[in-house]
Formats: structure tokens, sequence, C-alpha cells
């Protein structure tokens, strides 16, 4: 109705401002790259990485899909614990990716491929009660590493994988660990996609 009020060439400038303010407001919002040293707050330790890794192993499936989702196949030498199929729009991301084991596998396993980062979903995975590595495992031999926030407050007192939680689990720690994850890796553009 706008553009009514308006004869020929300015109609045509009036749609093209408003075509123009609408890409704008739908577009994501530029992120600056990562300044390192990054420090974050993760699982109530300060974490700081120097640079962005470039030999991560995620554990678990969400952290795996996460960080193929942000582009990071090329950056990832492994992966473990993967209770159902990869997503189909990751398949061929995933496939570039070597798989340590569907199960949770062991510290040794994991050294083989020389991480500088490990990412993992659950505390079974990393964390004070896993049989597969505790943070102090991988600070020992100066190996990043980032649980997931929304295992942050996690138990391993249910006798499962997954253990039970103090507060219920929320969206937002999913959209923490995507932004995080993109800042440590330095594609924080990718993060906001």
């Amino acid at each position: 109705m706008l553009a009514s009020l308006f004869s020929g060439q300015t109609r045509s400038s009036v749609a093209t401002a408003i075509a123009f303010c609408l890409t704008l407001v739908s577009a994501p919002a530029f992120a600056a790259p990562t300044s390192y040293p990054l420090t974050l707050e993760n699982c109530g330790v300060r974490v700081t990485f120097d640079k962005a890794p470039e030999r991560a192993v995620a554990l678990g499936q969400n952290s795996a899909e996460i960080m193929l989702l942000l582009g990071l196949e090329d950056r990832m030498v492994g992966t473990a614990f993967w209770p159902t199929k990869v997503l189909p729009e990751l398949a061929e991301a995933n496939a570039k990716v070597k798989l340590l084991t569907v199960e949770s596998p062991s510290l040794e396993a994991i050294l083989a491929e020389r991480p500088d980062f490990v990412a993992a979903q659950l505390p079974i995975l990393l964390g004070p009660d896993s049989k597969v590595a505790k943070r102090e495992d991988l600070n020992n031999l100066d190996i990043g590493n980032y649980p997931a926030p929304g295992i942050c407050n996690t138990r391993q007192d249910t006798g499962d994988a997954y253990g039970s939680r103090e507060a219920l689990w929320n969206m937002d720690l999913l959209y923490r660990e995507i932004d995080e994850l993109s800042q440590i890796f330095d594609v924080a553009d990718r993060g906001r996609k």
C-alpha cells in the first residue's frame, strides 16, 4: 500500500528500500572472529584456548553432529559413541571422520589420534565419574576439553549413561554449546546460522 502512494521511479525506489530492509532484518548478524586467547566458563571451570583446535575428537553423537554442522570435519580426527545413525544431511561430512567406536572408547584410543581438543556429550565420556576420561587426564596432557553445558549439572547416580539433573535440560544449553564451540573453532558466523 505504501508503494501505491508513490508513482513511477519513486515507487520502484521505495520497493527496493523495503526489500533491502527486510534482507537486513532476516540476515544473520555478523559474528566477529575469535580473539585468542579465548576463556570460557565451562561446567564451573575456566578454560582457555590459545588457538583454534586442529585435531578434535567428539565423544557422543550430539557433540559430533554439532561440530559437523559447523563444518569442522576437516579438523576432526575421531568420533565415538553413536547410539543412532548420523543425520542424513551430515552423512557425507561424517564419512570423512574416523569412527573410533560406536560405544564408549578407551582413553588410549582417543590419545592414539593425537587430539588437541576433546568435546563430550555425556558425563560417562568426560567427567569426574567417567571411565573414559576425566578433565584432569586431558589437562595433564595439554589437551583442550569441553563437556557439553547440558551435562554440567548431571550426576551419575541413576545407573544409566545419561545420569540425573537437578534442573531440567532446556534449549538454551544447546544454543550455548553451539555458540561456544563456534567461538573455540573461530567459526562464529557458522554458529550464528
